[in-house]
Protein backbone atom coordinates (compact mmCIF):
# COMPACT_ATOMS: atom_id res chain seq x y z
CA UNK A 1 0.00 0.00 0.00
CA UNK A 2 1.99 3.42 -1.36
CA UNK A 3 0.66 5.71 1.84
CA UNK A 4 1.88 8.81 0.03
CA UNK A 5 -1.36 8.48 -1.93
CA UNK A 6 -3.87 9.03 0.63
CA UNK A 7 -5.71 11.36 2.82
CA UNK A 8 -6.63 9.80 6.59
CA UNK A 9 -8.94 11.55 8.64
CA UNK A 10 -8.64 9.96 12.00
CA UNK A 11 -11.02 11.08 14.94
CA UNK A 12 -9.33 11.64 18.46
CA UNK A 13 -5.86 11.78 17.13
CA UNK A 14 -4.68 13.91 19.23
CA UNK A 15 -3.37 11.43 22.12
CA UNK A 16 -3.17 7.59 22.70
CA UNK A 17 -3.96 5.27 19.87
CA UNK A 18 -4.80 7.74 17.30
CA UNK A 19 -1.78 9.56 17.86
CA UNK A 20 0.29 6.67 17.25
CA UNK A 21 -1.82 5.82 14.78
CA UNK A 22 -1.41 9.49 13.17
CA UNK A 23 2.10 8.95 13.63
CA UNK A 24 2.91 6.27 12.03
CA UNK A 25 0.75 7.28 9.07
CA UNK A 26 2.58 10.54 9.23
CA UNK A 27 5.98 8.03 8.80
CA UNK A 28 4.14 6.12 5.92
CA UNK A 29 3.92 9.91 3.84
CA UNK A 30 0.29 10.03 4.31
CA UNK A 31 -1.59 13.03 4.56
CA UNK A 32 -3.02 12.80 8.19
CA UNK A 33 -6.00 14.97 9.46
CA UNK A 34 -7.04 14.90 13.34
CA UNK A 35 -9.61 15.46 14.48
CA UNK A 36 -9.77 16.23 18.32
CA UNK A 37 -11.96 18.32 21.34
CA UNK A 38 -8.68 19.87 22.46
CA UNK A 39 -6.42 22.13 20.52
CA UNK A 40 -3.38 21.75 22.67
CA UNK A 41 -3.52 17.97 21.44
CA UNK A 42 -3.18 19.74 18.20
CA UNK A 43 0.31 22.08 19.19
CA UNK A 44 1.62 18.74 20.99
CA UNK A 45 1.27 16.32 17.85
CA UNK A 46 2.44 19.05 15.53
CA UNK A 47 5.69 19.37 18.09
CA UNK A 48 6.42 15.64 18.75
CA UNK A 49 5.65 14.38 15.05
CA UNK A 50 8.82 13.83 13.27
CA UNK A 51 9.38 16.04 9.72
CA UNK A 52 7.61 14.45 6.98
CA UNK A 53 7.12 12.83 4.14
CA UNK A 54 3.58 12.78 5.15
CA UNK A 55 1.87 16.19 6.33
CA UNK A 56 -0.46 17.06 9.37
CA UNK A 57 -3.63 19.08 9.16
CA UNK A 58 -5.02 19.51 12.84
CA UNK A 59 -8.74 20.29 13.44
CA UNK A 60 -10.60 20.82 16.84
CA UNK A 61 -14.09 19.44 17.18
CA UNK A 62 -16.83 18.00 19.62
CA UNK A 63 -18.05 15.70 17.70
CA UNK A 64 -20.70 14.95 20.40
CA UNK A 65 -22.33 18.95 19.54
CA UNK A 66 -25.18 19.08 17.62
CA UNK A 67 -23.99 19.24 14.02
CA UNK A 68 -20.95 18.65 14.11
CA UNK A 69 -19.98 15.56 11.75
CA UNK A 70 -21.43 17.30 8.73
CA UNK A 71 -20.07 21.04 9.96
CA UNK A 72 -16.65 18.57 9.93
CA UNK A 73 -17.05 17.21 6.60
CA UNK A 74 -18.02 20.71 5.54
CA UNK A 75 -14.70 22.35 6.86
CA UNK A 76 -13.00 19.46 4.75
CA UNK A 77 -14.61 20.18 1.73
CA UNK A 78 -13.77 24.14 2.02
CA UNK A 79 -10.77 23.26 2.42
CA UNK A 80 -10.48 20.79 -0.69
CA UNK A 81 -8.94 17.64 1.82
CA UNK A 82 -10.93 14.80 0.60
CA UNK A 83 -9.60 11.74 2.85
CA UNK A 84 -10.08 8.19 1.43
CA UNK A 85 -9.23 6.62 4.96
CA UNK A 86 -11.52 7.10 8.06
CA UNK A 87 -10.91 5.98 11.37
CA UNK A 88 -12.59 6.03 14.11
CA UNK A 89 -11.10 5.98 17.04
CA UNK A 90 -12.80 8.64 19.27
CA UNK A 91 -14.21 6.85 22.28
CA UNK A 92 -14.62 7.60 25.77
CA UNK A 93 -15.94 5.50 28.76
CA UNK A 94 -16.91 5.43 32.17
CA UNK A 95 -15.85 2.52 35.27
CA UNK A 96 -18.27 2.12 38.27
CA UNK A 97 -21.51 0.34 39.03
CA UNK A 98 -24.42 2.25 36.44
CA UNK A 99 -26.71 3.06 38.97
CA UNK A 100 -24.06 5.36 40.57
CA UNK A 101 -22.59 6.80 37.29
CA UNK A 102 -23.71 10.87 36.29
CA UNK A 103 -26.28 10.58 33.63
CA UNK A 104 -25.02 13.28 31.16
CA UNK A 105 -21.42 11.51 31.38
CA UNK A 106 -22.95 8.17 30.45
CA UNK A 107 -25.16 10.36 27.43
CA UNK A 108 -21.09 11.61 26.06
CA UNK A 109 -19.70 8.38 26.38
CA UNK A 110 -22.86 6.98 24.02
CA UNK A 111 -23.38 10.05 21.68
CA UNK A 112 -19.60 9.70 21.02
CA UNK A 113 -18.90 6.18 21.16
CA UNK A 114 -21.92 5.45 19.16
CA UNK A 115 -23.57 8.75 17.46
CA UNK A 116 -20.56 10.04 16.47
CA UNK A 117 -19.01 6.85 14.51
CA UNK A 118 -22.25 6.44 12.62
CA UNK A 119 -22.81 9.12 11.47
CA UNK A 120 -19.30 9.78 10.29
CA UNK A 121 -19.33 6.61 8.39
CA UNK A 122 -22.61 7.96 6.61
CA UNK A 123 -21.13 11.01 5.77
CA UNK A 124 -18.00 9.95 4.59
CA UNK A 125 -19.13 7.26 2.75
CA UNK A 126 -21.62 8.99 0.87
CA UNK A 127 -18.76 11.58 0.16
CA UNK A 128 -16.25 8.88 -1.50
CA UNK A 129 -19.55 6.87 -3.93
CA UNK A 130 -20.32 10.57 -4.80
CA UNK A 131 -16.00 10.73 -5.86
CA UNK A 132 -16.73 7.17 -7.24
CA UNK A 133 -13.26 6.52 -4.79
CA UNK A 134 -12.48 3.40 -2.81
CA UNK A 135 -11.36 4.01 0.73
CA UNK A 136 -11.29 2.32 4.23
CA UNK A 137 -13.24 2.66 7.06
CA UNK A 138 -11.30 1.88 10.43
CA UNK A 139 -13.74 1.88 13.62
CA UNK A 140 -11.92 1.45 17.03
CA UNK A 141 -14.03 -1.32 18.85
CA UNK A 142 -12.91 -2.90 22.17
CA UNK A 143 -12.50 -6.73 23.28
CA UNK A 144 -15.31 -5.95 25.12
CA UNK A 145 -17.13 -5.94 22.10
CA UNK A 146 -16.77 -9.63 22.58
CA UNK A 147 -17.64 -9.46 26.75
CA UNK A 148 -19.99 -7.97 29.33
CA UNK A 149 -18.34 -5.96 31.65
CA UNK A 150 -19.92 -5.34 34.61
CA UNK A 151 -19.00 -1.85 36.10
CA UNK A 152 -18.15 -1.04 32.70
CA UNK A 153 -21.91 -2.16 31.14
CA UNK A 154 -22.39 1.24 28.92
CA UNK A 155 -18.94 1.06 27.68
CA UNK A 156 -19.30 -2.41 26.69
CA UNK A 157 -22.36 -2.39 25.29
CA UNK A 158 -21.21 0.22 22.83
CA UNK A 159 -18.23 -1.42 21.83
CA UNK A 160 -20.50 -4.39 20.93
CA UNK A 161 -22.78 -2.20 18.80
CA UNK A 162 -19.69 -0.67 17.06
CA UNK A 163 -18.50 -4.47 16.57
CA UNK A 164 -22.01 -5.42 14.98
CA UNK A 165 -22.69 -1.92 12.84
CA UNK A 166 -19.23 -2.64 11.30
CA UNK A 167 -19.70 -6.30 10.37
CA UNK A 168 -22.70 -5.21 8.69
CA UNK A 169 -22.01 -2.06 7.17
CA UNK A 170 -18.76 -3.94 5.22
CA UNK A 171 -21.57 -5.83 3.14
CA UNK A 172 -23.41 -2.76 2.49
CA UNK A 173 -20.39 -0.91 1.45
CA UNK A 174 -18.06 -3.52 0.00
CA UNK A 175 -19.98 -3.31 -3.68
CA UNK A 176 -18.51 0.46 -3.24
CA UNK A 177 -15.18 -0.80 -3.16
CA UNK A 178 -15.24 0.72 0.37
CA UNK A 179 -13.47 -1.67 3.13
CA UNK A 180 -14.91 -1.84 6.53
CA UNK A 181 -12.84 -3.35 9.11
CA UNK A 182 -13.13 -2.82 13.61
CA UNK A 183 -9.84 -2.61 15.44
CA UNK A 184 -10.46 -4.39 18.87
CA UNK A 185 -7.76 -3.33 21.35
CA UNK A 186 -8.08 -4.83 24.80
CA UNK A 187 -7.21 -1.95 27.92
CA UNK A 188 -4.58 0.26 26.54
CA UNK A 189 -2.40 2.74 28.09
CA UNK A 190 -3.76 6.03 27.23
CA UNK A 191 -5.98 9.05 28.75
CA UNK A 192 -8.75 6.41 28.92
CA UNK A 193 -7.82 5.60 32.24
CA UNK A 194 -8.61 8.99 33.97
CA UNK A 195 -11.83 9.55 32.01
CA UNK A 196 -12.63 5.79 33.11
CA UNK A 197 -11.34 6.52 37.21
CA UNK A 198 -8.54 4.47 36.68
CA UNK A 199 -4.96 5.60 37.54
CA UNK A 200 -1.87 4.49 36.26
CA UNK A 201 0.31 5.51 39.09
CA UNK A 202 0.27 4.07 42.75
CA UNK A 203 -2.30 1.20 42.39
CA UNK A 204 -3.81 -0.53 45.62
CA UNK A 205 -2.13 -4.38 44.97
CA UNK A 206 -5.22 -6.29 43.91
CA UNK A 207 -7.37 -3.90 42.94
CA UNK A 208 -9.19 -2.91 39.77
CA UNK A 209 -6.58 -0.90 38.56
CA UNK A 210 -3.94 -3.02 39.36
CA UNK A 211 -5.12 -6.10 37.90
CA UNK A 212 -6.33 -3.78 34.51
CA UNK A 213 -2.41 -2.36 34.27
CA UNK A 214 -1.32 -6.01 34.46
CA UNK A 215 -3.50 -6.74 31.07
CA UNK A 216 -2.78 -3.12 29.33
CA UNK A 217 -0.85 -2.51 26.31
CA UNK A 218 1.50 0.02 24.83
CA UNK A 219 -0.49 2.36 22.43
CA UNK A 220 2.25 1.90 20.03
CA UNK A 221 1.49 -2.06 19.64
CA UNK A 222 -2.02 -1.35 18.90
CA UNK A 223 -1.32 1.85 16.13
CA UNK A 224 0.26 -1.23 14.63
CA UNK A 225 -2.26 -3.46 14.35
CA UNK A 226 -4.32 -0.67 13.03
CA UNK A 227 -1.95 0.24 10.23
CA UNK A 228 -1.71 -3.84 8.83
CA UNK A 229 -5.94 -4.21 9.52
CA UNK A 230 -6.08 -1.33 6.87
CA UNK A 231 -3.45 -2.49 4.70
CA UNK A 232 -4.32 -6.40 4.64
CA UNK A 233 -8.40 -5.46 4.93
CA UNK A 234 -8.91 -7.37 7.77
CA UNK A 235 -12.41 -7.37 8.85
CA UNK A 236 -11.33 -7.79 12.34
CA UNK A 237 -8.44 -7.21 13.69
CA UNK A 238 -7.03 -7.95 17.57
CA UNK A 239 -3.74 -6.81 19.07
CA UNK A 240 -1.53 -9.71 20.40
CA UNK A 241 -2.80 -11.54 23.38
CA UNK A 242 -6.39 -9.51 22.71
CA UNK A 243 -6.75 -12.05 19.92
CA UNK A 244 -7.80 -15.03 22.80
CA UNK A 245 -11.21 -13.27 23.74
CA UNK A 246 -12.93 -14.24 20.51
CA UNK A 247 -13.56 -17.65 22.10
CA UNK A 248 -15.51 -16.29 25.27
CA UNK A 249 -18.43 -15.82 22.25
CA UNK A 250 -18.74 -20.11 22.36
CA UNK A 251 -19.81 -18.83 26.01
CA UNK A 252 -23.07 -17.77 27.82
CA UNK A 253 -23.18 -13.60 27.68
CA UNK A 254 -24.12 -14.35 31.43
CA UNK A 255 -21.62 -16.54 32.31
CA UNK A 256 -18.92 -14.58 30.99
CA UNK A 257 -20.20 -11.60 32.52
CA UNK A 258 -20.66 -13.19 36.41
CA UNK A 259 -17.34 -14.61 35.78
CA UNK A 260 -15.94 -10.89 35.64
CA UNK A 261 -18.58 -9.64 38.37
CA UNK A 262 -16.56 -11.52 40.60
CA UNK A 263 -13.60 -11.25 39.32
CA UNK A 264 -13.60 -7.64 40.49
CA UNK A 265 -16.25 -8.22 43.22
CA UNK A 266 -15.19 -5.88 46.51
CA UNK A 267 -11.84 -4.59 44.75
CA UNK A 268 -11.48 -0.61 45.13
CA UNK A 269 -11.20 0.94 41.85
CA UNK A 270 -7.18 2.42 42.45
Amino acid sequence: MDWNNHTALITGGGSGIGKEITRLMVERGAHVIVATLLPQEISELEQDLPTGPGKLTGIAVDLTADGAVEDLMQTLQERSFFPDILVNNAGSGLLGNHKDLDTRKVRNVLDLNIQALTELCSVFSRSLIARQQPGHILNVASIGAFVPVPQLAAYTASKQYVLAFTHALAHELAPHNIHVGALCPGITRTKIYNTMGLTTENQTKGSISDRIDAFAMDADRVALCAIHAIEKKKRQALPGINRMVTFFRILPPRFTSWILYKFNEGRSVS
